[in-house]
């Protein structure tokens, strides 16, 4: 089998995306079953329905080119008996993030320039990061990156140090929170190191990365060092990346030496990424993932999500998550529902709004919605408007019933009718995707005139 296995993830490679092939088909270990089929064996539950959501029916499609015979594929979540780590802590993650040392810090690997989304927001502070990197003319070697929370100065210092252990292994990086610096500092006093810091700091060090510079207000002591610590690092030729949510001005309780010596550099500022880049964003993240979002969502998403960009990853990592564990597309509903959670979004819909909604879709007024016509397109129109109240509100069904002038039982048929007609008549499962959209947009852009309704919405 682990022949056939061979065979079989060159053949998916060639058919996948690099980042979906490596972070979903690659983790993947192969082994026989008991009926002699093809048992894959997952690192955890989440990959093992993420796999089977998204790439059972194409595993399938090549095990049947390749193999000579017909075999069956199952999948399962474990380790392979023959495989097994020394350490639970060796199992493969589903989402991996590698780190290497450098310094008393890591640098991620995956913060690079490469993987940087630039925009009108980030432009100038990027490329001032990769002058500097390269060692281009930089005035005084001196970056100051201020943003505030999640909008990349930490990637971009972090970029600069990746970019020189590769362009530059030789180079001296050391990676540090202004808070290290004043730690280690306090350390080495009372252990009697202090040469030993300074030779670190000044002497070993080809570039300094220094994040969180405004943890240093009010640290009198500290600040001085930093500053003996600039002049010599500067003396030498030597290159500093400073980052900040605050511009050197308006860090409070800052020695006007260090505040000069933050000034003599280039300050870059980060704004916000506005809607297209939030959009990039959003689709080179889901990239990266082995995912191929909906245009429409990854914009509504974006749409809303403004600012913190680490606040786009987790609502899209939220979004795959309900995906998998729901077993449904990435639609505009679970989108929606994301948002409310993040409260980024009002919770839920009126059912006024939704009557609104499924009304001019079937061309039903609120009072046949609610009368006793049984025409088709009524009876329709009903269950749908019932499907989405249900779906979007709070209501009981007893609740919807008042609502809807019907009894329990009828809205509880009404709402089993359409289950089963959305999941064998295709019109009817359009349909129900169509407005799943119109249901998610109705707040957003404002575009349903509320009209008066007969009913009282509780």
């Amino acid at each position: 089998m682990h022949i056939l296995w061979k065979e079989l993830k060159t053949a998916l490679q060639n058919s996948l995306s690099p980042s979906g092939f490596a972070l979903w088909i690659e983790p993947l270990q192969a082994d026989s079953g008991p009926d002699a089929e093809l048992v894959l064996i997952c690192p955890n539950a989440f990959a093992c329905r993420w796999v089977q959501n998204h790439y059972l029916p194409l595993i399938r499609q090549k095990l049947k080119e390749i193999a000579a015979a017909p075999v069956a594929v199952k999948l399962t979540v474990g380790t392979p008996p023959s495989r097994k780590p020394s350490s639970p802590l060796l199992t493969p993650a589903a989402l991996p993030l590698l780190a290497d040392k450098c310094g008393s810090r890591t640098l991620k690997q995956d913060f690079t320039f490469e993987r940087f989304v630039v925009g009108p927001c980030n432009r100038l502070a990027y490329h001032a990061s990769q002058a500097l990197a390269v060692n281009d003319t930089f005035y005084n070697g001196i970056l100051f990156l201020t943003s505030e929370p999640g909008l990349g100065k930490s990637h971009l210092s972090q970029a600069v140090g990746n970019f020189l252990k590769q362009t530059s292994p030789c180079t001296q990086i050391l990676y540090v929170t202004a808070e290290d610096f004043a730690n280690d500092m306090v350390r080495s006093l009372k252990s009697g190191q202090m040469a030993a810091f300074k030779k670190r700091y000044r002497s070993t060090c080809d570039i300094l990365l220094l994040e969180e510079v405004q943890f240093l207000s009010g640290k009198e002591k500290i600040q001085s060092e930093i500053c003996y610590t600039l002049d010599s690092l500067l003396d030498q030729r030597k290159r500093v990346v400073f980052t900040s949510c605050h511009l050197p001005g308006e860090i409070s309780q800052l020695s006007q030496e260090l505040r000069s010596r933050l000034t003599g550099g280039v300050i870059t500022p980060i704004e916000p990424p506005d809607f297209a880049t939030r959009v990039h964003i959003l689709s080179r993240k889901a990239g990266e993932r082995g995912v191929s979002a909906p245009a429409r969502v990854v914009e509504y998403l974006a749409e809303h999500l403004s600012g913190d960009v680490r606040r786009l990853e987790s609502a899209l990592d939220c979004l795959l998550a309900r995906s998998v564990l729901l077993s449904e597309p990435l639609t505009m509903r679970l989108a929606q529902e994301v948002l409310q959670d993040l409260k980024a979004v009002p919770r839920g819909l009126s059912v006024a709004k939704i009557q609104k909604i499924v009304g001019d879709y079937y061309q039903v007024s609120i009072k046949e919605l609610l009368g006793r016509s049984r025409q088709k397109r009524v009876v329709r129109a009903r269950q749908m408007a019932l499907y989405f109240c249900r779906l979007y509100t709070q209501k009981t069904t007893m609740e919807l019933g008042r609502l809807f002038q019907r009894s329990h039982a009828a809205v509880v048929h009404a709402l089993q009718t359409l289950e089963r007609d959305r999941r064998t008549l295709t019109r009817v499962a359009q349909e129900v995707t169509f407005l799943e959209e119109k249901m998610a947009q109705a707040y957003i852009r404002g575009k349903v005139n509320m009209a008066p309704t007969l009913h009282t919405d509780a």
